[in-house]
């Protein structure tokens, strides 16, 4: 065989798995009416039901000098740029990993509302870091960016996905973006660096089905681990989020361990002053 048509029979046959490949989302499903956050998969499948997850922990990288919220940093082969510049988006499909009842009815949509301004990590609590702040916009990268930016004060605004299939599939997914805005309106203006805070709250326009929990992107750019970790420490010390809800994506095994170490020492001082409290 020629070399030229093995380069093209690698070539061909790399495309249909980037074809397949949907990147990240954060699983969701309908508990008992009530629309539950759990952990954010970087590619499919989105399936199997994975643990309820409130706090998720993501880098930020640069691509052509824009900052994306970036959990899943692949490099396509052949373009030889990120496979998924940013994300996470939904997957909502798990109730048909069985072929069962689809839990979620045709024609309704989610909401993904920002519930509270844009914060950023001082190393001891978080503030309004100044200018910053996230644009959200969902779609393909032709999509119109920055569809809601955060805001200081309510409302905060959010993004709708589109409605929901009445034959949808068990990795059925819509997917999302999130990049930081400099001064608040230009992607390409200069930011600080640190830990950024972004809340977040899904609801569905489905009657009955109630909302979700707050649920944080806690956001890293050009930061260390040990003041990503005191960052989480202190969000779930403050919002008393249990540490098991608590995902970093990726997880490298060294900041996940100084994580839950912190956290965890977070999580002692926090009952041992509510026992000194207590009579």
């Amino acid at each position: 065989m020629r070399p030229w048509s093995v380069a093209l029979c690698i070539c061909l046959a790399t495309i249909p798995i980037f074809a397949r490949a949907h990147g990240p989302q954060i699983q969701i499903t309908d508990d008992n009416n009530q629309l539950v956050t759990h952990r954010l998969l970087q590619n499919e499948p989105y399936s199997a039901v994975t643990p309820a997850t409130s706090v998720f922990v993501i880098p930020m990288r640069p691509l052509g000098g824009i900052w994306y919220v970036q959990p899943n940093s692949e490099i396509d082969p052949i373009l030889l740029q990120p496979a998924f510049p940013s994300g996470p988006g939904l997957a909502y499909g798990s109730d048909q990993a069985d072929g069962g009842p689809r839990a979620l009815v045709a024609g309704t949509h989610f909401n993904e509302d920002f519930v509270d301004g844009l914060k950023w990590w001082n190393g001891s609590v978080f503030v309004d870091p100044g200018t910053e702040q996230i644009g959200a916009f969902r779609g393909s990268a032709l999509a119109s960016a920055d569809q809601a930016v955060t805001t200081d004060l309510s409302p905060f605004g959010g993004i709708a996905y589109p409605a929901i299939s009445a034959t949808y599939a068990a990795d059925e997914h819509s997917s999302a973006r999130f990049r930081l805005l400099g001064n608040g309106t230009d992607p390409l203006s200069a930011s600080k660096d640190g830990v950024y805070l972004l809340s977040l709250q899904l609801t569905s326009t489905q009657n009955e089905l109630a909302a979700s929990d707050p649920f944080y992107f806690v956001l890293a750019k050009n930061t260390a681990g040990d003041v990503v970790a005191a960052a989480v420490a202190a969000l779930v010390a403050e919002k008393s989020i249990v540490p098991s809800r608590v995902q970093f994506v990726p997880e490298p095994a060294s900041l996940a361990l100084l994580a839950a170490g912190t956290i965890s020492l977070a999580t002692f001082r926090r009952r041992r002053r509510a026992g000194r409290r207590d009579p």
